[in-house]
């Protein structure tokens, strides 16, 4: 779009004028002074300007103040908002959205929510570029099924219906309307203390990712949404991961060094799956207590009966630091020569 004229000439204003346009259009037009062109008007003797709202129709107007662009785009050349500059088109006292009308010309009926172009381009008004709520969702929900994201969860995380507030991003992502207005009300300090939060989660999600772990286990161990997981994956371009069991590994034992981080005074750190509270290995099938393996690695051999973790560090899965029922009674056995021999303990 080529810009206006900062200021036009003579011959440019006698043009508009006889063309039957109004005062104000031609000075928001051609940005010109308003009293030059009154000027003007009564040297050509022309008559004041009378607007034929009553003989035109909403659509007649409309397309009175469009004007085609490069790209097949249609540019509002009427009013905007001061503040927003969305374009406003006033007929016989009443504001219309001028892409709400240009959906109902191509559409031939009134649009469901709000109305705007997904050309990319700004405040496009061209009939075959806008769409409304419910046209944008239905597009954006066959990107969600061609790029094998699932079903929608009947409510978000805190629990709106989202069968009601349920929306989808440009990409198929989904997000909830209501929640996201729940964010709008909330105070600058604690938006702005929520967003270290999300970044602070963001990084441990790169960090996981990038180390290989599957969703499933990202999603336990942070308590984060699998969309959210999916979100981080996809901003980080990394190759889409195997859909179905994802990585396997040759033993119960391999699979549990590889979700294990060595701690300090020989702790081992789970950062496997949890069944529930208790950390346990998947393979194939199986879902085996990773106690029992840790156990089984450092003694050489299975342990009976029910484990009891020997340390105080929650969540601790080093083999050395559990007893099975057999080194219980030997404890217990210990204890009561310990005293024959020299008496209770104090």
């Amino acid at each position: 779009m080529s810009p206006r004229p900062v200021n036009a000439t003579r011959a440019d204003i006698v043009a508009m004028l006889s063309d039957g346009h109004s005062n104000q259009r031609i000075v928001r037009e051609l940005r010109v002074d308003k009293h030059r062109v009154a000027r003007i008007r009564r040297e050509l003797g022309l008559p004041a300007y009378v607007p034929t709202e009553q003989t035109r129709t909403l659509e007649q107007k409309w397309a009175s103040h469009t004007r085609p662009a490069d790209g097949g785009h249609l540019e509002w050349t009427g009013e905007h908002a001061s503040a927003s500059g969305t374009p406003v088109l006033r007929y016989k006292e009443k504001s219309y959205s001028p892409a709400a009308v240009a959906f109902s010309i191509r559409h031939g009926r009134d649009a469901v929510g709000y109305v705007i172009a997904d050309c990319g381009r700004q405040h496009c008004v061209a009939p075959e570029h806008v769409d409304d709520e419910a046209g944008r969702q239905s597009k954006r929900q066959e990107l969600r099924r061609e790029r094998g994201l699932g079903s929608r969860s009947d409510t978000c995380p805190h629990g709106h219906d989202q069968s009601q507030h349920g929306r989808l991003e440009p990409d198929g992502t989904a997000y909830c309307e209501a929640c996201k207005r729940d964010r709008k009300a909330v105070p600058l300090d604690e938006q702005e203390a929520r967003r270290r939060t999300r970044a602070a989660t963001r990084r441990r999600i790169e960090a996981r990712l990038r180390e290989d772990v599957p969703h499933t286990q990202i999603v336990q161990q942070l308590g984060v949404s699998r969309e959210t997981v999916r979100g981080v994956h996809r901003a980080l371009g990394l190759p889409a991961r195997p859909r179905g069991r994802g990585l396997t590994y040759a033993s119960p034992e391999d699979a549990f060094r590889a979700h294990t981080v060595p701690g300090t005074d020989g702790h081992v750190q789970w950062t496997g799956y949890t069944d529930g509270a208790l950390p346990a290995v998947c393979h194939g099938p199986a879902r085996i207590p990773a106690p029992r393996i840790a156990f089984r690695l450092h003694h050489g051999r299975d342990p009976e009966g029910r484990l009891t973790r020997t340390c105080e560090m929650p969540g601790c899965v080093a083999g050395a630091h559990f007893a099975d029922r057999p080194m219980r009674e030997a404890n217990k056995r210990a204890d009561v020569a310990f005293a024959a021999i020299f008496g209770p303990s104090t």
